[in-house]
């Protein structure tokens, strides 16, 4: 509700309303109740809403436009026939019409005494009170709002920090099988080595065991020849990839080459490089050349795997 409504509901004439809207810099309900405490008095510009700086001519029509839709003499206020509500003056009962589309009004002998400067009085300090009412209730809910926005930015932070967490996590685990890989082939081939050693120690024992023998006459049986292996007759399997080493490529920056899981999310890569990229996952798109795609910030959830993001070259771009 507005202040002119609040003012009318209380009782003060429209003129003294207008008046005190006209007269301050701001319409609101505090300085429009200190206004009419100033100025107790109606004066003529009040009722017309005539200023002193309006030239004479348009003083007089603003007259009589003010004098028009007068009660009788005998009637003493205006009844809504749809509500019973009473009225001093036309003024009012246009602005109650107005405000709820009433249209039935009646004149009334009975006429509807002013009131009292202690009425007033009490009016004032209720609307002054309900303005206090108001003013807090709108700063309790600033202070809910402010303590939800808060809230909502703290979570967030969580579930950022939990992401960080996470890729953190899932690098450490990387960087562990890998240790172990590296691990098991230095071993293997290691191992390969020992072996080929021991072959070409065996064979040149046995060539001298051969020449010595030639040499005193005695014949020793032939070396067994190594049978051939039998090739393979199943098919060669499609190799089955568990990480995707790619080579991330940033605008006026060097690329970054990074290794991630298959099932790592595209928010989780953006993020990875955020730092040296300066994009947020949120605004971030990565592009292929060839062929040639684009997935956005609505793909953030897609994983390495779903769009093919194994072994190779993409951009970086904010979206």
């Amino acid at each position: 509700m507005d202040v002119r409504n609040q003012l009318v509901e209380k009782g003060f004439p429209v003129s003294r309303i207008e008046a005190a809207l006209r007269n301050i810099s701001d319409p609101i309900l505090e300085k429009a109740i200190e206004w009419l405490e100033q100025h107790p008095i109606e004066t003529a510009s009040d009722e017309t809403g005539v200023t002193d700086d309006v030239e004479d001519g348009d003083a007089t029509s603003a007259m009589g436009a003010a004098e028009k839709g007068q009660l009788s003499e005998d009637a003493g206020s205006l009844v809504c026939q749809d509500c019973g509500k009473r009225f001093r003056t036309p003024a009012l009962a246009e602005f109650h019409a107005t405000k709820t589309q009433h249209t039935n009004f009646a004149e009334s002998t009975e006429k509807i005494p002013d009131l009292t400067p202690e009425q007033k009085k009490a009016k004032l300090e209720e609307l002054r009170k309900r303005a206090t009412e108001r003013k807090a209730e709108a700063m309790k809910e600033d202070q809910t709002e402010a303590r939800n926005n808060e809230i909502l930015r703290r979570k967030a932070d969580r579930e950022s920090a939990a992401q960080i967490e996470k890729q953190k996590r899932l690098q450490m685990m990387k960087e562990a099988d890998d240790r172990k890989r590296q691990a098991k082939e230095d071993a293997l081939a290691k191992q390969r080595i020992r072996d080929l050693i021991a072959a070409d120690r065996k064979t040149r024992q046995e060539k001298i065991e051969r020449e010595k023998a030639t040499r005193a006459g005695v014949q020793l049986p032939a070396a067994e020849e190594p049978k051939p292996q039998a090739a393979s007759s199943a098919p060669k399997q499609k190799k089955e990839y568990t990480e995707s080493r790619l080579q991330i490529r940033i605008d006026g920056q060097p690329p970054v080459v990074k290794t991630f899981s298959l099932d790592t999310t595209l928010f989780e890569v953006a993020h990875s490089v955020q730092d040296h990229s300066g994009i947020p996952p949120t605004s971030a798109a990565f592009v292929t050349t060839f062929p040639t795609k684009r997935f956005g910030p609505e793909d953030m959830g897609m994983t390495v795997k779903e769009v093919g993001f194994i072994n190779t070259a993409i951009m970086l771009k904010r979206a």
